[in-house]
């Protein structure tokens, strides 16, 4: 609790252990299944099919210490690197660590992602066996990390939009593991298409929430080839800037494919997308249903504001850099804290750093914002 109020920490992540895919990846594919790959002189490196990611740079390089700020480990100039493994925070890996780390914090229950899991998935073909066996290695960890506490541990399955695979299957599984969250499926590119209703409609009949990860959502943007909204070009002040974009995309996108509609029985949670955009894009997407209703095209079968005023479908996590104290009240129903724990630059004393945060918000929007919204998504 803080400040009497329940906590609850709607974006947390884990670090996969580099023995995670050996210990729990299919037989098959096992000799070629993910790894870390130990380099005391340039930091530990992931390796994907016998090769190092060319996206991961680095694993690892300074011994984790909790009373200190977590390093970006890509950042580091060292003569020699700590191995992954020490320097991972040990609630990152371990269920049990996880726990007493909440209860030092005060926080009542944690969603979890994964940390390399939205990464290393660009590097391969999502729908690919490979990749497929790789997500099931994950969830059968992740139940297994859970397992410490499973009112308080939240896990967050992941799934693959393969051709191979049935979507309903595979989403009755996770059910079965213990599963009440799931992430987009990988693969989805360029538009919402029927591919999807198969993942849809099975969520919505076992009762699970859709989550959005910024790193892991389509930007869904009709862009002629060679263009891209990944250009190499930008600097980090466009790309950081631009990192909301996923979120507004892909709510257009769910709206446009009338997801909501279809499937009036599900939730989504956007992490790492904000929540501030929203009164302005909601006043953009008023004026798109409006415009194209008059000249006879499809739109959502509302107005976009009914689905995030007076439905409980769409959530929105939100972190310490965003300032909240104009959201509109009608909009405090939509808000979950972030940790973003254990990734750099996230709080590694949430409560210490979260309270003066606090302390400038609406009283009403505290005890949302803090846990009220996400119980209602955890279903307490």
């Amino acid at each position: 609790m803080w400040n009497g109020y329940p906590v609850v920490d709607a974006d947390g992540h884990v670090i996969e252990p580099g023995t995670l895919w050996e210990q729990y990846v299919e037989p098959a594919f096992r000799d070629t299944c993910l790894r870390v790959e130990r380099d005391r002189l340039d930091g530990d490196r992931l390796i994907i099919e016998g090769r190092p990611s060319r996206l991961i740079r680095r694993l690892g390089g300074v011994p984790y210490d909790p009373e200190q700020p977590i390093h970006d480990w890509n950042t580091l100039q060292l003569k020699e690197y700590a191995s992954f493994l020490e320097s991972s925070p040990p609630a990152s890996y371990d269920g049990a660590a996880r726990v007493r780390w909440l209860d030092e914090q005060d926080i009542e229950a944690t969603l979890l992602f994964p940390s390399l899991g939205l990464i290393w998935p660009r590097e391969v073909d999502p729908a690919s066996p490979y990749a497929v066996a790789h997500f099931r290695a994950y969830n059968r960890w992740m139940a297994d990390y859970a397992s410490a506490d499973p009112g308080r541990i939240v896990p967050v399955g992941q799934l693959s939009l393969s051709p191979l695979l049935g979507l309903a299957e595979e989403v009755k599984a996770l059910d079965a593991a213990g599963f009440r969250h799931v992430m987009l499926p990988h693969g989805v590119t360029g538009h919402l298409d029927t591919r999807l209703d198969p993942f849809w409609a099975a969520a919505q009949h076992h009762g699970m929430v859709v989550h959005l990860h910024k790193v892991a959502v389509p930007h869904l943007l009709p862009l002629p080839l060679p263009t891209s909204v990944h250009s190499s070009g930008p600097g980090a002040f466009f790309n950081h800037v631009n990192e909301i974009l996923p979120g507004q995309l892909f709510l257009a996108g769910l709206l446009d494919a009338r997801v909501p509609d279809r499937f009036p029985g599900l939730r989504f949670a956007f992490h790492e997308c904000n929540i501030g955009w929203l009164p302005a894009w909601l006043e953009r997407a008023q004026e798109s249903y409006e415009t194209l209703r008059e000249t006879g095209r499809p739109t959502p079968d509302h107005l976009p504001h009914h689905y995030l005023y007076e439905r409980d479908t769409f959530f929105f996590s939100t972190g310490l850099g965003e300032r909240l104290e104009r959201l509109p009240e009608e909009l405090h129903s939509r808000v979950l804290l972030a940790t973003d724990f254990p990734h750099p630059g996230t709080p590694f004393r949430p409560r210490e750093e979260w309270e003066p945060v606090l302390e400038g918000l609406p009283a009403k929007l505290r005890p949302a914002l803090l846990g009220e919204n996400a119980l209602r998504l955890l279903d307490k």
